[in-house]
């Protein structure tokens, strides 16, 4: 975020800097083009003519030295977005990471904003299997391939991302019981097509959820807490 203000900044100020410079550019042709006779003496008298062509260098230079400014400034802000996409996105998966959904999560900080939340844990019971038997490379796909269908999905319905290791989170926004039973109702059957497809790593999943019309916790951590004790209670 401060690395943010300060690309934003730095900016700023080097466009004022760069309209500046060329205000002067501007206004030192202009006085030539009205005085001609100013371009005559200057040529005329070697003081002047060294002022000048000093004057000109340095504004050149300024200019050569500003661009290349904003060609840093573009590079550090890539910098930025990269770091930042490594902070709060799964680098294999590219859902948020479980630091990326805290800082979301940030938002359901009253007790009226979580009122209607539903939350939806996931896990894979068949990752250690296809680990095990065809290889960690075929697990790695499997939960590439999950997390594609879990965001297809999920993004109709709220927000999605990994928990962390082999879990996988969905947070539905004015979420009801049958809300909820559509959207895993629509997960189970993109599963069910993917496996199909791919029946020598099949994808099992363990899957629970809790929805805060019913529990009525006032803020969402608790929320969190009681999805991950029901799942944990499962597998």
């Amino acid at each position: 975020m401060q690395e943010k203000k300060f690309v934003t900044t730095f900016r700023k100020l080097k466009t004022i800097q760069l309209i500046a410079f060329l205000l002067i550019e501007v206004i030192f042709v202009l006085i030539l083009i009205m005085e001609p006779s100013l371009g005559v003496n200057a040529f005329r008298n070697r003081a002047l003519f060294s002022l000048c062509a000093v004057t000109w260098i340095l504004v050149l230079f300024s200019l050569v030295s500003l661009i290349n400014d904003f060609r840093t400034l573009r590079s550090f802000a890539q910098e930025c977005h990269d770091l930042e996409k490594e902070a709060y996105l799964d680098t294999m998966t590219g859902l948020p990471s479980r630091h990326g959904l805290d800082l979301i999560f940030r938002t359901y900080d009253t007790p009226e904003s979580a009122a209607n939340l539903g939350c939806y844990m996931v896990t894979i019971n068949s990752l250690s299997e296809i680990n095990e038997t065809i290889g960690r490379a075929s697990g790695d796909n499997a939960i590439y391939d999950f997390c594609n269908i879990f965001e297809k999905v999920g993004d109709a319905y709220g927000i999605v991302g990994r928990n962390g290791g082999n879990e996988f989170l969905a947070v539905l926004n004015n979420c009801t019981d049958e809300i909820m039973h559509d959207f895993i109702n629509r997960l189970d059957a993109e599963i069910t097509s993917y496996n199909e497809r791919h029946k020598h790593a099949p994808l099992k999943l363990t899957g629970t959820y809790v929805l805060n019309s019913e529990e009525h916790f006032t803020v969402f951590p608790q929320l969190l807490t009681a999805t991950y004790n029901k799942l944990h209670e499962l597998v």
